[in-house]
């Protein structure tokens, strides 16, 4: 029997897993690049206008950092099943390899939308993504307000996400401030994470 699972969270869950768990460590994906080319119409934007958010896309040499959160067997169907209704629009589970910053390896699971799902948004460029998210909004809040808090958590965790940067240089050129004070992004947060969460250092 199961006794526990790892789940990795690259998005959303790194700074709202909203969800229990026993441990939550820094940990590195291999072959992977994190991309908001996944379309949001149930949080971050709605069907006439669709906000973007993460997903992964395997590239070789690439690495994604992000959190493993260990959840216990106690509650586990019932996390899983609200995390399954959590990460709709095209994601599904799963399994991947992670290396803690221990340099342990484990196994884990993740939430990944694949290429050509419905809500594939294709590759678009840093600059239409950044339009993108300015006008998006949705039942979860304005899909700004998501990506403030994704650039934060990288930086958190000395991401070098080119990425991320690329899109906050064009949310720029638009008018939009691509962060907020780091004072303020934490202060909107720090109610979802437990005191010795990796973002609360």
């Amino acid at each position: 029997m199961t006794q526990s699972i790892w789940l990795f969270g690259y998005g959303s869950i790194l700074w709202r897993p909203d969800m229990p768990y026993t441990a939550a460590k820094i940990a590195r994906l291999s072959g992977f690049q994190r991309r908001f080319w996944q379309a949001s119409t149930d949080h971050r934007g709605t069907l006439d206008r669709p906000g973007a958010v993460v997903t992964l896309r395997q590239v070789d040499q690439a690495q994604t950092l992000g959190i493993a959160y260990r959840i216990e067997q106690t509650g586990l169907v019932q996390t899983m099943t609200q995390l399954d209704q959590r990460e709709q629009n095209g994601y599904a589970q799963q399994a991947i390899s992670l290396t803690l910053d221990t340099g342990q390896v484990i196994e884990a699971t993740t939430y990944i939308a694949p290429p050509g799902n419905t809500w594939d948004l294709g590759s678009p460029s840093e600059t239409l993504l950044a339009a993108q998210i300015q006008a998006a909004s949705g039942p979860s809040g304005t899909n700004l307000a998501y990506f403030q808090r994704l650039l934060w958590a990288s930086q958190c965790l000395n991401e070098a996400d080119e990425h991320l940067n690329r899109i906050a240089f064009s949310l720029e050129q638009l008018g939009s401030p691509a962060q907020p004070g780091a004072a303020m992004i934490r202060l909107q947060i720090e109610k979802a994470l437990l005191p010795w969460h990796p973002l609360m250092r």
